[in-house]
């Protein structure tokens, strides 16, 4: 790329950034008219067609941008926000989660991701799983706590909510949707006093208790070869109130059923605790045998691929 494009790309990229994105178009359209082949020039004017709110340019920029090398994952987002503009929400999503897949270390694809399932029907959780990867990926970015608190908005989790905006504001004091969206789940939690579950912290509470149920399954297996004796009991009981006390951070119960993922997640590491826990009580009455702490191990192995895959993990 020649000094001339990189001074003209920037140029574009402040006048957009400043609120002028008419005069940024009108210094990239002779750029890509004399430079076809130039995937960002294309992803550039496709974003300034969206500050102008002309989808249907933006769109046809950002397909430009598509077919070429080097771009793919931007080009995939600005695609998705302007499917969106236009009313095609199942075709944003379709356009979001490529771009997730083409850079899935992108903080930025999640944001956007979120965004458009917004709108998607049965697109809450999705949304909110993107949006909470995206604060992951980037904790110092206001945007990205902003979208996760409106994820946890449409979901009523007041909770993850106000935490978000807190974040965003701590981020950003100046933060005006931030401060009105804060106010608005203060209201809302304040008229809804029961208990709402937290999403976050339940995610970070299972990634806990999946490498205490993992790892403490694992040592206990070690020591109990060839044959457990009653002293191992003392291990594996300490690992069992070590379970206790991180699953009493996991309440309200009831409202861990309301995702699948939660309700499957929960049940296979409740199901190694509770398997280690009687064989706990089997060990101090004499018993010798090990199958069930390798039920235990395998159900907590299980569940903590299932913490990993469904948004315990950190990026």
């Amino acid at each position: 790329m020649s000094e001339s494009m990189n001074a003209v790309l920037l140029r574009a990229a402040e006048l957009t950034a400043s609120g002028r994105p008419r005069q940024a178009i009108d210094l990239l359209r002779p750029l890509v008219a004399a430079n076809p082949g130039h995937a960002q020039a294309w992803c550039r004017l496709a974003a300034a067609h969206l500050d102008l709110h002309e989808p249907d340019a933006a769109l046809d920029s950002a397909k430009r941008a598509m077919v070429l090398n080097g771009e793919r994952a931007w080009s995939q987002r600005l695609a998705a926000l302007a499917l969106g503009d236009l009313g095609r929400h199942q075709e944003a999503a379709v356009a979001a989660r490529e771009a997730v897949r083409q850079k899935p270390g992108d903080w930025r694809g999640y944001v956007v991701l979120a965004e458009v399932l917004a709108d998607v029907a049965e697109g809450a959780v999705e949304a909110f799983d993107a949006a909470l990867h995206a604060s992951q990926l980037a904790p110092s970015e206001v945007r990205a706590f902003q979208v996760l608190g409106d994820a946890a908005l449409r979901m009523r989790d007041w909770g993850t909510a106000e935490h978000a905006y807190r974040h965003a504001l701590k981020l950003d004091p100046s933060d005006a949707d931030s401060k009105a969206n804060l106010a608005t789940v203060q209201r809302r939690r304040a008229a809804r006093p029961p208990a709402q579950l937290n999403r976050a912290q339940v995610w970070r509470s299972l990634r806990t208790l999946s490498l205490l149920l993992v790892g403490g399954g694992l040592l206990a297996l070690l020591a109990g070869m060839p044959r457990p004796t009653p002293y191992l009991a003392f291990l594996t009981a300490a690992l069992v109130l070590g379970c206790v006390l991180v699953g009493l951070r996991l309440r309200p119960f009831k409202a861990l059923w309301h995702l699948r993922k939660l309700a499957v997640t929960v049940s296979l590491l409740g199901a190694s605790a509770a398997l280690l826990a009687g064989w706990t009580v089997a060990l101090l009455l004499g018993a010798t045998t090990m199958q069930p702490l390798v039920l235990s191990w395998l159900c907590a192995v299980v569940g903590g691929a299932l913490v990993y895959v469904g948004g315990g993990r950190k990026r």
